[in-house]
């Protein structure tokens, strides 16, 4: 079977019927039948049998479809990723973040650059790092801001910050500075997800299974405010859903590192550098801002 008839094959598959086929590929319909027969005698079997008028597909037909739904799925990616490697105009930027840095973080400082630059077109999106990571190598995005360092071929990354973990908790705790993990109750424990949050986590403590599992920081951050229980997550997406009297400096120093992630062939542009600037400048300010509140506030 040639392209020609895996086109036909696929179209009446979709299509249900001939003449619609020969619509949907803008040709004729003895063309497509006359295809369809080509195809049939080159594999020495029916791929569909005609029952008073209509194409009934038979199971060689289904087989192969599923297949050509794969073709095809593959076709459009690589249709998708040789209109992505076009230059994309000098103003326009094309960025994803994870979902608690599109809290604050990103809207804040997207808004201090759109000040700067009014003539910028700017394509944000939310995502998990392994979905940022598949954006990224289908050349969907100019860049992705994410936590830790992805250690994936053909990925590069960039240091933005330090961002300090904290603990959350809405029942009062004592006035002694700094929270020991050790020390946290396992019973109002809220599993804060799979992740490098996670991950850091465990090289200090392993928790029992707990009642509660969530998948995003601010969640969890959204669950301590109602006493649901207790977590741990980082400085800025407590500091955006909490106030400072339920975030608690932690005594072992566990930081998270934020960076921006590109394809190592693609380096930043222009437009992408600035932004990458003013993300650092901005994070900078804040976190003395929230350090100082963080202290003060225990």
């Amino acid at each position: 079977m040639n392209t020609r008839h895996l086109e036909a094959f696929y179209a009446v598959m979709v299509c249900g019927s001939i003449s619609r086929a020969a619509d949907m590929l803008h040709i004729s319909q003895p063309a497509v039948s006359k295809t369809l027969k080509h195809a049939e005698m080159r594999l020495g079997y029916l791929l569909f049998e005609r029952t008073r008028g209509r194409l009934v597909p038979t199971k060689e037909a289904l087989l192969l479809y599923d297949k050509a739904q794969n073709v095809y799925q593959e076709l459009n990616d690589f249709q998708l990723m040789a209109e992505n490697l076009a230059e994309k105009p000098q103003g326009t930027l094309a960025f994803g973040c994870l979902p608690s840095l599109g809290l604050s973080l990103v809207p804040e400082v997207t808004k201090m650059f759109l000040a700067k630059n009014p003539h910028a077109k700017i394509d944000v999106s939310t995502y998990h790092t392994d979905e940022l990571l598949h954006l990224l190598n289908r050349y969907q995005l100019d860049f992705a801001i994410s936590f830790k360092p992805i250690k994936e071929q053909g990925i590069s990354s960039i240091p933005l910050a330090k961002i300090p973990l904290v603990y959350l908790d809405a029942a009062p705790q004592a006035k002694s500075g700094a929270v020991s993990i050790d020390k946290i109750d396992d019973g109002r424990w809220i599993n804060p997800g799979a992740d490098s949050l996670s991950m850091m986590i465990h090289q200090y403590r392993t928790f029992k299974t707990t009642q509660l599992n969530v998948h995003t920081y601010y969640m969890a951050a959204e669950f301590v405010k109602r006493g649901v229980g207790c977590t741990i997550s980082d400085l800025f997406s407590a500091a955006e859903v909490l106030p400072f009297s339920m975030i608690y400096p932690l005594k072992e120093p566990m930081m998270l590192d934020l960076c921006i992630l590109y394809q190592s062939e693609r380096p930043l542009r222009k437009i992408s550098q600035d932004y990458q600037k003013l993300v650092q400048k901005y994070l900078h300010k804040k976190l003395k801002e929230y350090n100082q509140k963080l202290y003060q506030a225990n």
